[in-house]
């Protein structure tokens, strides 16, 4: 699927890049044409591959030093024209390198999403002894299934009632030590 739209795309960064050559062979130095160059890297930057947007940019930016031998010098020095380009190569890579970093930032998203576990929907539990059941009827520890099915972890401790409860005599220290 995407080698289909990447032939698609192709077509056009030819056709884009042999007008590209033909404009700049017909209009002065002054003038910007450039643009076309860079909205043909603005469309790899955004729907195409790491790839894809490297040697659009490169073929981008050897079509705009190319036009700027090939203008002819009528309205500006030829000094100047050689800034307007200069200036046009530095917006093609920023757009790579903002692009490459978006790119990267999505690959990382995409690989945090599939480490992440999260517990849905609901969980069959024992209403005496807290063993949950699974999917392939099995019964297990409420500690052990969740540490399986998520990434929480589990430390033990007693709530203050339990401590009450099942150790009375630290409950009374406690109070003859005050």
């Amino acid at each position: 699927m995407i080698a289909k739209y990447w032939h698609g795309r192709l077509l056009l960064y030819v056709i884009g890049f042999v007008f590209a050559v033909i404009v700049d062979a017909k209009t002065p130095l002054g003038v910007a044409d450039w643009l076309l160059e860079l909205v043909l890297v603005w469309i790899a930057a955004t729907w195409g591959t790491r790839d894809e947007m490297t040697w659009v940019a490169v073929v981008g930016t050897m079509t705009i030093v190319m036009g700027l031998f090939s203008s002819p010098v009528m309205f500006v020095p030829f000094w100047m024209g050689a800034l307007n380009r200069l200036i046009a190569m530095g917006v093609v890579w920023t757009m790579v390198c903002v692009s490459r970093a978006r790119l990267i930032a999505e690959e990382a998203r995409e690989r945090a999403a599939t480490e992440i576990k999260v517990l849905t929907g609901l969980l069959p539990i024992c209403a005496s002894c807290k063993r949950i059941r699974s999917q392939s009827d099995e019964w297990h520890n409420l500690e052990s299934f969740i540490t399986d099915h998520s990434q929480a972890m589990f430390t033990h401790t007693y709530c203050p009632a339990c401590v009450e409860e099942l150790f009375p005599e630290m409950n009374e220290s406690a109070e003859g030590a005050s």
